[in-house]
Order: C-alpha cells, then structure tokens, then sequence
C-alpha cells in the first residue's frame, strides 16, 4: 500500500530535540521526506536550499521565534502551507500567526498523533477536507456559544486584538482602546501585505 506522504517534503521547525525527532519518525513512516530545523534562522536557510511542501513549526524558540519566521517567509511571498504546534497559552500570539496566513494550530503536549495527522493531511489536501457546510455549522455553533456569555465574548475579542505597539511592514503602529472591558465596542484588525503594504479594518460591534 502506498504510503499517504508519499513524494511529500516537511520541513520541522522545533528546538525541543525529543519532539522534533518524534515528529520525525512520525512522518517518515508515512512516506514523508523530512529536513529539520532548531529555530528560524536554520528553517531560513533550509528554504534556501530546499523546496517543501509543510512547515510544522513551534512558537518559542531561541535566536528567531516562529512568529518572526512565519513573519518573515510571508512578508516575501512564501505561501507554504505551515502547521504550528506550539505550548503557548497566549491567544494573542496564535490570533498573530492566523492573521499570517497559518492553516492550523495544534496545542502541545499531543495527546496522541492522530488529531496531527489529520491537520498535516488538511495541509496538503486541502480540497479533501474542506467542507462549506461543516464549516457553517460550527461558525454557527461559536456563535451561539458566544452569545450565550458575552463577558467571554468580550475576553476573547480583546485577546484576540493586536499589540498596542507594533512595527509592522515597515510602519510603526499604535492604538489605544478606549472601551470598558465587558464592552469591546471597536475591534481592530492589522496584517501585512507585504513588506511595504498593510491593511486593516475597524468594526463596530457594540
């Protein structure tokens, strides 16, 4: 039986030596050809030289950070698919990485490898796995959630809002929120297009 990875090349962004070699072994048996990487910097240099199909990238690593190399690879085009697995507990950081452009975000420790392998095929075959309807219906379902308990709406919007400082393509960036904290009012969004374009928006949700 042909191995579902095969031909697939994944590169692994991980400073953790024992979880990057689980990974490893993981895709390898899958049929995956794999290239590895302690931080953003040698994942820098590998995409010189390499070609791949995946990233799998952690958050907090040493010299550069996943969110500064998931920053820099796509504010020059790159539009690899990258899974992140990461140990953060700061929504801020993984809503960051979503506005990147991220398909998905695993939180560590893995209880098994099955919910990761499903996300690594929903990164490779994306039209396999998309479905309008599934995805309506739980849109439809967080939203009830969310109106259900708007003291955690308002919580979750305000994680979700981006630094109050931040230097992005190129551009300096502050704002103040001048809403009470059970009432977001404003919601601001911010991304790059490019390394000298951004866009944004400004909702109103009082």
């Amino acid at each position: 039986m042909e191995k579902p990875l095969l031909g697939k090349k994944i590169l692994i962004v991980e400073d953790e030596a024992v979880f990057r070699s689980l990974l490893d072994q993981f895709l390898l048996s899958m049929g995956a050809v794999t290239l590895q990487a302690e931080d953003g910097l040698e994942a820098i240099a590998q995409l010189q030289q390499h070609t791949v199909d995946l990233i799998i990238c952690d958050l907090e690593m040493p010299r550069m950070s996943g969110i500064q190399f998931v920053e820099h690879i796509r504010t020059r085009g790159n539009i690899v698919p990258i899974l992140i697995i990461s140990a953060t507990e700061n929504m801020s950081d993984i809503a960051h990485v979503l506005r990147l452009g991220v398909q998905d975000v695993l939180l560590k420790p893995l209880k098994n490898f099955e919910r990761f392998r499903e996300a690594v095929y929903e990164c490779l075959y994306p039209s396999m796995f998309t479905s309008k309807v599934e995805e309506d219906e739980q849109l439809f379902q967080d939203w009830d959630a969310l109106v259900r308990d708007p003291k955690a709406a308002a919580k979750l919007l305000k994680q979700l809002q981006p630094p109050v400082q931040q230097t992005i393509a190129n551009c300096r960036v502050n704002y103040r929120q001048l809403t009470m904290a059970e009432q977001p009012g404003l919601v601001l969004d911010i991304a790059a297009l490019s390394d000298k374009d951004l866009a944004f928006y400004c909702l109103d949700v009082t």
